[in-house]
């Protein structure tokens, strides 16, 4: 039996590689990183890593007045899925957005709520 209501602009030749790249890509491992940002602590310290570049997890952790075992396990996560990078300044470590790519989908989710307000 044949459906002929199938409302769809694409054709088999483009299904097949758009699902080719999505198993590619793997959109669990975007599902995952986009989860990482469903906890309102981990948004604050995106927040703050877009305005002040590198932090250490005790600034974090006054600032957002946040435990440092708390603020510990938000950074893990986040570093985790390719969101944050470390590196050693002494016996400090200092957190940052990975690259470019967090920044960008940082800030135009901000400045996509701004403008709805």
């Amino acid at each position: 039996m044949t459906n002929s209501h199938i409302c769809s602009k694409t054709d088999q030749k483009e299904k097949m590689v758009i699902q080719n790249q999505l198993s590619q890509i793997s959109a669990e491992i975007i599902a995952n990183w986009f989860k990482a940002f469903s906890d309102i602590n981990r948004v604050k310290i995106g927040f703050l890593l877009l305005r002040q570049e590198e932090l250490c997890v005790h600034d974090i952790s006054q600032l957002l007045n946040l435990s440092i075992a708390n603020t510990s396990h938000h950074l893990r996560l986040m570093k985790t899925l390719g969101i944050t990078s470390t590196k050693k300044q002494g016996t400090t470590v200092l957190y940052s957005l990975k690259d470019e790519h967090v920044k960008e989908i940082l800030n135009l989710s901000f400045m996509h709520l701004l403008e709805e307000n």
